[in-house]
């Protein structure tokens, strides 16, 4: 989705690959979870050419993933019968809840390590909001249409 952003303008972001750290699965203990985030962080970070960006933004939701999923546990935890966070299993509402936290707090660390100071909090915030409206369009259309049940 980078040349989408290159044509249209520094505040339209879309990043989607933060769906393979929010779809991985349930049970996976944070550590493993972290060490995936990075990998894939770098993995995107060679193709973009933006040193070590994306790492660091999927480490920290790796990191994050776990707390954030634990927030909208049900009461008894989860019971495995649930192999990863998707609408099919946890539904659309639950679903989007916890997508709009996960990638508002990924984008958001996503902008302030690429500007690497707060002076420009004002400009993090508006690219955070507007990418975060965009991939959270993309996100729903791209679950809609693959639907991941395992």
């Amino acid at each position: 989705m980078k040349q989408f952003t290159l044509s249209v303008g520094a505040y339209f972001n879309v990043l989607l690959y933060p769906l393979f750290i929010l779809f991985l699965p349930v049970q996976l203990a944070t550590p493993y979870i972290v060490l995936l985030g990075f990998g894939i962080g770098i993995v995107v970070d060679i193709f973009y050419g933006s040193m070590g960006v994306h790492a660091s933004t999927g480490a920290f939701s790796g990191l994050l993933r776990n707390f954030i999923l634990l927030g909208f546990a049900p009461k008894g935890g989860f019971s495995g019968k649930e192999p990863i966070y998707s609408p099919y299993h946890f539904g659309w509402q639950q679903f989007l809840q916890v997508s709009a936290i996960f990638f508002a707090l990924h984008l958001f660390w996503y902008f302030s390590v690429d500007a690497f100071t707060f002076v420009y909090f004002g400009a993090i915030t508006l690219k955070t909001m507007a990418a975060w409206g965009l991939t959270m369009l993309f996100v729903v259309l791209y679950v809609a249409m693959f639907n991941p049940k395992i």
